[in-house]
């Protein structure tokens, strides 16, 4: 799919459509738009087909261009290229629904905008107008972020759809429409005012509602559809994108209002999670381009709990996390329109970093002055610390070196002393480091992903998935067993889709790469349990033969085992019993006196 884009946008045209550009020679030349450029300091190459800035040094091909003008990421920007040269780019969850019914799927989005926008602006909407404005959003920002009304009725929506011509079928995967207990097709949003949510291209792909009546549900969201998963989605960032790239930080709120206030007062790099926790794909969206992440959230225990919660996945990233805690009973909107633009961004100065918030938390939860709670607090943060830094943490070499001075001047201990502690905890394993409610959680998932395969089959395919990782040129070397019993787990079979996505989007993966894509927490969890069993080898191709002819050998193991109960089933009585006996015996003459190692020996099933 890359060299299809490349092949079909010529990079002075895609460049030109964006910064003037003059022909010098056999090449082009233009300001640089990655640094403040006074002179044409960059040159584009129509034969090579790259750019060159010989001032800031900034260079590549046609897509990382536009990952840089635009803030993206190289999905984005290849779905961006392709999209403009009318190529079809469908890969992961856009392969569930055909290009057509996503087409129908966006209309109807598009026509419920609009629709949603209308109602707020003709008399239906006068009260939703009023409540708006109570809040402080101005008519400027109603009509920027298409803001709209949804009528206290059960099938208004329904009903102009259908006049319009919008199938009720289209309606319903579009989350748009619901059916009641009763059977009648119901509007799932009645009596809110509507807020768009866009993905990071600007399209229309789901709705929020905030009530306007005594609905006991404030707030309510689009169900999850082939376009709308909310753990990817932060409201806002369409619009943010660039002023995050332009500022190098982002800041993170819990509410829409709050991201159109903020936006509205000269705060336009301000997102909004969508009811959800922050998820690492929430902090993948914001990393190509903030430096720095703001977490601005509520000023009570919730707004408190969330904070920490988002510091544990923000901090995995490597990112500088500070967290801006606003007094009790008070949320960014609020502190906006109570005490104004300056306020705020003085709370944002102040703004703890992660690891001393989550110091302060830890500090708090043993209050009481005394040795013993002290030393249990330290102990705890300890394990917070060694968690992060384990194989499937991501807490900065620098992160770590704070945090170590930090401890020795509470300690007014050594910093060698401190880093000992910190080894020593690493090293006492599960005691030491107790494994959190998540990852628990997430363990226990794969568990059940895996239930009722055979451990051999287990370790083997885990094996060869960490060598998958360690060496991508064993890729070519995957057979059809293997794709085989692969499809039979679905985690198993989202992991070679996930390897086979990348290699079509850049022709190569690393295992680094995967494990940065990698959202799901099972999936996670494989890929953790498969490096692992991964172990320095001589040959890691060598590794990878011995491993998958060891799957075979347990196929046929298992096959045999199967032949021979269902021998015994018909009691040999039929020509079928007799083709199962020959087929037996064949299968028989190819097994060794040991197929597998003793660890990979296969367990009796349970019966």
């Amino acid at each position: 799919m890359k060299e299809q884009v490349l092949a079909a946008n010529d990079i002075v045209a895609v460049i030109g459509e964006r910064i003037a550009l003059k022909q010098k020679g056999r090449d082009y030349v233009g300001l640089c738009p990655f640094h403040d450029d006074h002179k044409p300091s960059m040159s584009v190459s129509p034969t090579k087909q790259i750019f060159k800035c010989w001032s800031c040094g900034t260079g590549g091909d046609v897509i990382k261009f536009v990952q840089l003008y635009e803030k993206v990421d190289f999905r984005n920007a290849l779905e961006l290229l392709a999209k403009r040269a009318g190529l079809d780019f469908r890969t992961g969850p856009e392969r569930e629904a055909s290009r057509e019914a996503r087409e129908a799927l966006q209309q109807a989005m598009n026509w419920a905008r609009d629709w949603f926008h209308r109602n707020l602006n003709s008399p239906l909407g006068r009260e939703a107008l009023a409540y708006a404005d109570r809040r402080g959003i101005s008519r400027e920002s109603l009509e920027s972020f298409r803001i709209g009304f949804a009528p206290d009725s059960w099938s208004a929506l329904f009903d102009a759809a259908g006049r319009v011509g919008v199938p009720a079928r289209v309606l319903h995967q579009a989350g748009l429409v619901s059916q009641a207990r009763n059977g009648n097709t119901v509007d799932r949003f009645r009596n809110r005012l509507i807020f768009p949510i866009h993905d990071s291209l600007g399209r229309i792909i789901a709705f929020g509602g905030r009530t306007l009546g005594d609905d006991p549900a404030k707030y309510l969201n689009s169900p999850e559809t082939a376009l709308f998963s909310k753990s990817r989605i932060l409201y806002g960032f369409d619009r943010a994108r660039r002023p995050i790239g332009n500022q190098r930080s982002a800041i993170v709120v819990e509410g829409y209002l709050d991201a159109i206030l903020l936006a509205q007062n000269g705060f336009d790099h301000a997102v909004a999670t969508l009811g959800t926790a922050v998820t690492e794909a929430h902090i993948k969206l914001l990393t190509p381009s903030a430096e720095t992440i703001y977490l601005c959230f509520d000023g009570d225990v919730a707004g408190e709990t969330a904070a920490e919660r988002a510091v544990e996945t923000s901090l995995r990233s490597g990112a500088d996390v500070r967290v801006a805690m606003f007094p009790v009973g008070k949320d960014p909107a609020d502190c906006l329109l109570e005490d104004g633009a300056e306020s705020f961004s003085e709370y944002l100065q102040s703004a703890r970093d992660a690891l001393q918030f989550k110091w302060e938390r830890t500090v708090r939860a043993f209050e009481g002055g005394n040795r013993a709670a002290r030393r249990k607090a330290v102990e705890t943060y300890l394990q917070f610390v060694a968690r992060l830094t384990s194989e499937r943490g991501s807490v900065d070499p620098l992160q770590q070196g704070l945090l170590i001075g930090r401890l020795s001047e509470l300690l007014a201990i050594p910093a060698a002393t401190v880093h000992e502690m910190l080894e020593s905890v690493r090293r006492s394993g599960p005691r030491g480091v107790r494994p959190s409610s998540r990852e628990v959680v997430e363990a226990a998932a794969y568990d059940e992903a895996i239930q009722g395969v055979s451990e051999a089959l287990v370790n083997t395919i885990e094996e060869i998935f960490g060598l998958l990782l360690v060496r991508p040129e064993c890729y070519r070397l995957l057979d059809d067993a293997i794709v085989d019993v692969a499809a039979e787990v679905p985690v198993w079979r989202d992991f070679l889709a996930m390897l086979a996505d990348v290699l079509e989007l850049e022709g190569v993966y690393t295992r680094a790469e995967i494990i940065r894509r990698c959202d799901d927490p099972v999936l996670c969890d494989l890929i953790g349990r498969a490096c692992q069993r991964t172990v320095a080898e001589t040959s890691v191709e060598e590794a990878f033969l011995s491993a998958r002819a060891r799957l075979t050998s347990e196929l046929e193991a298992l096959r045999l085992s199967g032949l021979r109960q269902a021998l015994h089933a018909s009691g040999g009585e039929t020509a079928a019993a007799e083709a199962k006996w020959r087929e037996l015996l064949s299968l028989a003459g190819r097994q060794t006196a040991t197929l597998l190692p003793a660890e990979y020996r296969l367990k009796t099933p349970k019966v």
